[in-house]
């Protein structure tokens, strides 16, 4: 497939005629997830559609391109992590509103509706919205496939829990987190940097850690919005992904690149602010030596009293998961180097 000879480029386009809506959709080798995907978003005036492919071998692109998104291609040395499409997305999209979908799923025909009365509430002369609402996140269903992409399990309330999310007709309440379904207002996420395309991991809490410390809340809704389409991993795999560097394929260091580029900006604190358990298991480790000297005893019952803690609030096996976090967070401290992606226009409107 033939490229354009640019690159960085924005096409032009009539002010006067912004659309309210951008769909940013990412991907890597998802020609067969796709046209499910694109099926189900909504279209029409004021929508746009963008696809960015992180350098697949298979047919997306061609998929893409067929369902009408205006595609681009990151350069095969820029490919990070899925900050980098969602940076590259930003940056080409033109929507007051961006909708941000990973290729492995499907818009749930209840956050269509949601958008809708979002529309309809953007367009009235006095708006109910909370005010710093700088987006929404729903409820995301894990639909997962054994190794032949049969379906052998269901999981609805995989980011946030039933408790964490609030009525839709009250706009929700602010959420603690979101996942690669999200629904951002731009302006708020070009204020606060966009997305980190140099980090492999844990871009979704970077990021919203800078939108909330510029007074900007996401609102959780107790609405479905997206299937995601994803493996069925056992506790031990989970495990091998917060405790290797590197695993089927992907880096697994984005927590320390995280901590380096705060660190170089200055902002590690509200990073940490929303992310505080790698930290928490830190400060119980590095308490070990004086706490022993105290008494010998005391450093495992801090300890064990963490885990806990943690368990509680999360699963049994999170402090594990937050042990591994730890380690990564060493591991990538000096791999975050920042760069500006590399890509193509490949086809698509406008």
């Amino acid at each position: 497939m033939l490229l354009n000879n640019h690159t960085h480029s924005r096409d032009a386009i009539d002010k006067d005629i912004y659309p309210w809506l951008s769909v940013v959709v990412i991907g890597r080798n998802e020609a067969r997830r796709l046209p499910p995907l694109f099926s189900s978003l909504p279209a029409g005036e004021g929508i746009e559609w963008i696809y960015v492919d992180s350098y697949s071998s298979d047919q997306s692109l061609e998929r893409a391109v067929e369902a009408g998104a205006r595609v681009y291609r990151v350069e095969e040395d820029s490919v990070c992590g899925p900050g980098t499409g969602r940076y590259v997305g930003t940056r080409e999209a033109f929507g007051k509103w961006i909708l941000y979908l990973d290729g492995d799923m499907v818009l749930r025909e209840e956050f269509i509706s949601f958008l809708e009365r979002l529309k309809t509430e953007q367009e009235a002369e006095s708006s109910s919205l909370p005010p710093g609402t700088a987006g929404f996140v729903g409820r995301t269903r894990n639909r997962y496939l054994d190794r032949d992409g049969n379906l052998v399990d269901t999981r609805d309330y995989v980011v946030l829990s039933k408790k964490e999310m609030g009525l839709p007709e009250k706009w929700g309440k602010p959420a603690l987190y979101h996942g690669g379904a999200v629904l951002y207002r731009r302006d708020f996420v070009l204020q606060a940097g966009s997305w980190n395309p140099a980090v492999c991991q844990l871009e979704e809490i970077d990021l919203y850690s800078r939108v909330l410390a510029l007074g900007g809340t996401l609102r959780a809704v107790d609405l479905p919005m997206a299937d995601h389409y994803t493996p069925f991993l056992s506790l031990l795999e989970k495990l091998k992904l917060n405790f290797l560097p590197r695993y089927r394929g992907k880096n697994l260091y984005g927590a320390g690149q995280v901590v380096a580029a705060r660190i170089k900006t200055g902002t590690l604190l509200p990073f940490i602010r929303l992310y505080p358990y790698p930290f928490v298991v830190l400060a119980g480790l590095v308490a070990v030596p004086p706490l022993y000297l105290i008494w010998p005893l005391l450093p495992l019952l801090v300890n064990l009293a963490l885990m806990i803690w943690i368990g509680t609030a999360k699963k049994w096996y999170y402090y594990l998961v937050y042990l591994g976090n730890l380690i990564q967070i060493f591991r990538g401290l000096g791999r975050y180097r920042f760069f500006e992606p590399e890509y193509r226009k490949i086809s698509g409107p406008r």
